[in-house]
């Protein structure tokens, strides 16, 4: 099974690592986890991997907040790499 990566949105500005894979190890093993920052500040949002897709879904179904702040979780996007530019201009 390959692994799956969950968005965390709508989590507070003082959200840290530590706390975000706390939470989110109840279900399983977190692969990796953290919180996106600017200015040392949480900017709602991060992501977290588990090593088990079942874990994954799990986690989506039961996770419903971070230190009683309501989350919103859905399955991450691959980035799209985009840099090439081709064609002819």
């Amino acid at each position: 099974m390959p692994a799956l990566t969950i968005f965390v949105a709508s989590l507070p500005e003082s959200a840290t690592n530590e706390r975000l894979e706390e939470i989110f190890s109840e279900i399983g093993p977190v692969k990796q986890c953290f919180v996106v920052r600017e200015k040392g500040k949480c900017r709602g949002f991060g992501f977290v991997t588990y090593s088990m897709e079942e874990d994954a879904k799990r986690a989506l179904k039961e996770i419903k907040e971070y230190d009683g702040k309501k989350l919103s979780l859905s399955v991450a996007k691959k980035k799209v790499n985009n840099k090439k530019k081709t064609g002819v201009y």
